[in-house]
């Protein structure tokens, strides 16, 4: 049977599904390269690291926005009935942080650059020009937002995984097979 690319109330669409994977592979990306981006020399090649970094962390801002306006016209998979009431508020505030970091990450970065006085490049177009000054505050501000939310990010994300593996693995129901089709589900 092939999968709709709308969602439905028992399984994620082809498009919601896209878009989660998409995304978790540029947030390893971004997470890796911008952790190592900070040692490399000061080069043309640094440069260009940090532009590239910048326009797919704004791509992963786009996409957030994709994701949350697809979401709210779709229905949304249920989860198990068998779940316990604090595992169901567990899953909620776990993807609405997913979500709120999804934003206030890319949003922070985007701050820090303006603030900094940089104009912000979105693979190789100026979608924003320099603020014409370095604000010290606001670009420190927005420098602790970023890592800090970076750090949480990664701490949900290992939760949402480690979630999605013991929905597999110990109750051996659907909940990662629906949003990650090639694991079949377990007997």
């Amino acid at each position: 049977t092939t999968m709709p690319i709308r969602n439905t109330t028992e399984r994620w669409g082809h498009l919601s599904i896209a878009l989660h994977w998409i995304t978790v592979l540029l947030i390893l990306s971004l997470v890796v390269v911008g952790f190592v981006m900070q040692e490399l020399p000061n080069t043309p090649m640094k440069r260009d690291v940090y532009a590239l970094h910048k326009s797919f962390g704004l791509t992963v801002l786009f996409l957030t926005a994709l994701r949350l306006g697809w979401r709210w016209f779709q229905p949304t998979p249920a989860l198990p009935a068998t779940m316990p009431a604090w595992q169901r508020w567990a899953a909620r505030g776990g993807h609405l942080g997913l979500y709120a970091l999804l934003v206030l990450i890319p949003a922070s970065g985007w701050t820090y650059n303006w603030a900094s006085n940089f104009t912000t490049p979105y693979f190789g177009w100026t979608l924003m020009d320099k603020a014409g000054a370095v604000d010290a505050a606001l670009k420190a501000n927005a420098k602790l937002a970023h890592e800090w939310g970076v750090y949480a990010l990664l701490a949900l994300l290992v939760a949402h995984a480690g979630a999605a593996f013991y929905h597999h693995y110990q109750l051996k129901d659907r909940v990662l097979h629906r949003m990650a089709p090639w694991f079949k589900p377990v007997a």
